[in-house]
């Protein structure tokens, strides 16, 4: 079946339409979203449809809450929401009763297997023995040599930190000087992106899925080493909001002041690597002999 939302809007308006990825409640799954319908009406207003086929496994009453939906109305982001349903899921099959009898499954029907239809299959089973006997060969080199297995596989290259990857962005960024040549639009998507992608590999939280808002108040139960990197991290994201999905066009300094705000709170956010106890040793035997020698 499908949920539908049809929504009338002022053409002036700027609708974000939310994140719906692959389930609605935890007995409601989403089988395909469907591209948004656009059509306009009389007097400058818009109708938009989406939809979405959803299905569920569970009979019973299934509760779906509120959607909600985020506007910019001038420069102010507003939130609307949908009423809540309710989807009754009823069994199509009927009950089985045991009274008129449950009948059992009926065995298989096992047929000889007979030397002409191995023929069928020779050059797999003869490809199946060689690469057996391929591998005891490579065993027992190995063993001779006493060479260690893992040392023939390659390692699989470490993940880089979230703070390396995110640093590394916002230089391309820098170098790219969008907000210069008139593309602030893609100056703050991109800032906006690399900073979500680094909360979600920092924190391990959905926050390219998620809003603004939604993100901030997930950040402000984090214990971040600065009270102001809360309000930093805030400003950023709604003024990159504002000049996304509304005519805002942020002043110069604004534009620059996003950027080292995005690079502070990356630096100071950033997991320090684990120190063992004897690199912490050596690092301070280290200080004692600079401490002695000078």
């Amino acid at each position: 079946m499908q949920l539908r939302f049809e929504l009338a809007q002022p053409s002036d308006i700027t609708v974000a339409f939310p994140f719906l990825s692959d389930t609605i409640s935890s007995k409601i799954e989403i089988v395909e979203s469907h591209p948004a319908d656009t059509t306009k009406l009389d007097g400058g207003r818009l109708s938009i449809t989406k939809a979405y086929t959803i299905t569920s496994f569970d009979s019973g009453l299934h509760y779906i809450p509120p959607i909600q939906f985020e506007y910019i109305e001038g420069e102010i982001m507003r939130k609307a929401e949908t009423q809540p349903l309710a989807l009754l899921v009823v069994n199509p099959f009927a009950e089985v009763n045991p009274e008129k009898g449950i009948f059992d499954l009926k065995p298989a029907y096992n047929l000889p297997l007979i030397f002409a239809e191995l023929l069928k299959y020779w050059k797999w089973v003869t490809l199946f023995f060689l690469l057996q006997a391929i591998a005891a060969m490579v065993i027992l080199f190995l063993q001779r040599e006493r060479k260690p297995l893992r040392e023939i596989f390659i390692k699989e290259k470490p993940k880089e930190p979230a703070h390396i990857i995110a640093l590394r962005e916002l230089d391309k960024i820098k170098q790219e000087k969008a907000w210069q040549s008139g593309r602030v639009k893609h100056f703050y998507s991109e800032l906006s992106d690399t900073l979500r992608k680094y909360l979600e590999g920092r924190y391990s939280f959905p926050a390219m899925e998620q809003t603004t808002g939604d993100i901030i108040s997930r950040v402000r139960r984090i214990e971040l080493p600065d009270a102001k990197l809360y309000d930093k991290l805030s400003k950023v994201l709604e003024t990159a909001d504002l000049a996304k999905f509304a005519k805002y066009e942020p002043l110069t300094d604004e534009n620059d002041f996003a950027l080292i705000s995005a690079y502070f709170f990356v630096n100071q956010t950033k997991e320090e690597p684990l120190v063992t106890p004897e690199e912490a040793a050596k690092e301070s035997l280290k200080k004692e002999e600079m401490e002695s020698a000078s």
